[in-house]
């Protein structure tokens, strides 16, 4: 069997693995329960626009595609995810395959197919879908563009490396990825000062017109959702816990002992081969981005998701060195096999976590001992959320819906059987998209209910609203018999 696969074509195994995968992904899209971004960014894609308060528009465009040819379902949410995984997959392979070889290039695709964060991104809708195959096909035209004389390939670079920022404003940074590449390159400092970075900076301008037209609009929303996400609110600090956090979430989101292997490749190739190009590439593609994020993270820690355009290369240049060592000193096989064991054993439980029987965090009345969370707990037990939002519905009479959280208003909108349009508290300015949304109207009868995960005091400004708030219902959200998120609902009258 192995004598048979190692004489069968890296192209061919690369072909049959993304084959498989896409297929075994289309089946279980069905089986796990929209994740709140995933129900949130659909609520975009019934409202268009040319962007949205701290995104762009392109993930509501392409669920907008989605739903349009399979309908308002968690299928038609999330097909494309699993369309960009598998071309994300194939422009990995093709750009490992420019850079170096045939066997370089399949074992980056399975290095990349059993890293947990890019496993699990391979099934969710997110914005981090769109943003990372926009930066691979980026980097691949990239390479090929200072390589031949042709001004459409930096044409179509900006275009890239728009669309991907019309996702995620991250992509961004792959401009100065660029210009980092050629600095380091001495070869090709020239063409810094060239028309074809002015092509490069024309194409990226055309391509996030929408985003400019609509900042210009709303009066710059994006820029101050950026400063408050930045965690900057008056002056930079530096709380050195906060960066071990950000390292800690990504050993955990690549997994242990790939993230070490990845360090010391990545430390290693800056140290003894720099000189060779395509090493400079690689790590101007990775480390900008990283060292950003981990700046920032002095102050305060960033989402672990927040890097995951970097591991396109770093997924390459970790193959090439540990390949590199292993053909020197054989007896490191056992700890390669060990890393991928590790990181294929968090992908399999992260697709199911059943087995384990975990539970919420902060469930103590159920279990004797502290329990571990559910890794998955974002992703369940909505369906029976939506149940117990339904019968408090209908036994309240209440045809208006009002949530403390973007989470449990767009899971209200998607889980409920007629797919209304829930709201969140009145506020000038919010973090998310429901503040830049016409609000609820308050009549003589109206009748709503109010969905929170605070089991303290109604807020002050729902009592000022309405006559009376009662509770009628406080529960956890189950999930096969299991206790996942806590809930209370109130009925809101008025007269």
């Amino acid at each position: 069997m192995i004598s048979c696969l190692r004489q069968t074509s890296p192209v061919r195994l690369a072909i049959f693995l993304l084959f498989a995968l896409t297929c075994y992904r289309l089946w279980f899209i069905n089986h796990m329960e929209l994740v709140p971004d995933e129900a949130y960014y659909w609520l975009w894609s019934k409202h268009l626009a040319a962007s949205y308060r701290d995104k762009g528009p392109g993930v509501a465009w392409i669920i907008a595609l989605g739903t349009e040819l399979f309908g308002p379902t968690v299928f038609g949410i999330r097909f494309f995810a699993v369309v960009l995984s598998t071309a994300t997959g194939a422009v990995l392979f093709l750009l490992a395959r420019r850079l170096y070889d045939d066997r370089v290039a399949l074992w980056s695709l399975l290095l990349a197919t059993v890293i947990p964060m890019m496993a699990v991104g391979s099934v969710l809708m997110t914005i981090d879908s769109l943003s990372v195959f926009f930066w691979a096909w980026a980097a691949l035209i990239f390479w090929k563009a200072i390589h031949r004389d042709r001004f459409s390939d930096w044409f179509w670079l900006g275009l890239a490396i728009g669309a991907g920022f019309l996702a995620k404003f991250t992509n961004g940074v792959q401009l100065i990825c660029i210009g980092f590449f050629l600095l380091w390159s001495k070869e090709h400092r020239p063409l810094l000062c060239s028309r074809k970075m002015v092509t490069l900076g024309a194409a990226f301008g055309v391509s996030i017109l929408p985003i400019l037209w609509w900042n210009i609009q709303t009066g710059w929303v994006h820029w101050m959702a950026l400063h408050a996400r930045s965690g900057v609110d008056q002056s930079f600090q530096i709380h050195p816990m906060e960066l071990l956090e950000f390292i800690g979430g990504q050993f955990g989101v690549i997994s242990p002992l790939i993230a070490a292997g990845m360090v010391v490749a990545g430390a290693a190739l800056l140290g003894r081969r720099h000189a060779d190009l395509r090493v400079r590439f690689l790590l101007s593609q990775f480390l900008p981005l990283y060292g950003l994020f981990a700046f920032f993270s002095l102050n305060k820690a960033g989402q672990p998701n927040w890097a995951a355009p970097a591991l396109i290369t770093g997924v390459i240049f970790t193959v090439v060195y540990w390949r590199e060592i292993l053909a020197r000193r054989p007896a490191w096989r056992w700890g390669v096999g060990a890393a991928f064991g590790i990181a294929l054993l968090m992908t399999v439980l992260m697709h199911d976590t059943d087995p384990l029987m975990l539970a919420a965090g902060k469930v103590t009345h159920y279990l004797h001992r502290r329990p571990i969370p559910d890794p998955l707990r974002r992703a369940r037990g909505w369906k029976d959320f939506a149940a117990h939002v339904q019968s408090a519905r209908e036994h309240g009479r209440a045809h208006l819906l009002i949530a403390d959280n973007y989470a449990q208003a767009s899971m209200m909108a998607f889980y409920l059987p007629d797919q209304p349009t829930p709201y969140l508290l009145p506020a000038t300015y919010g973090d998310t998209q429901f503040t830049l949304w016409p609000g609820y109207e308050i009549r003589p009868g109206t009748r709503a209910l109010y969905v929170t995960t605070s089991n303290g005091s109604p807020p002050k400004i729902l009592q000022e609203e309405f006559s009376q708030v009662e509770l009628v219902d406080d529960f956890w959200s189950q999930h096969h018999g299991r206790p996942m998120t806590r809930f209370c609902i109130y009925l809101c009258t008025n007269g």
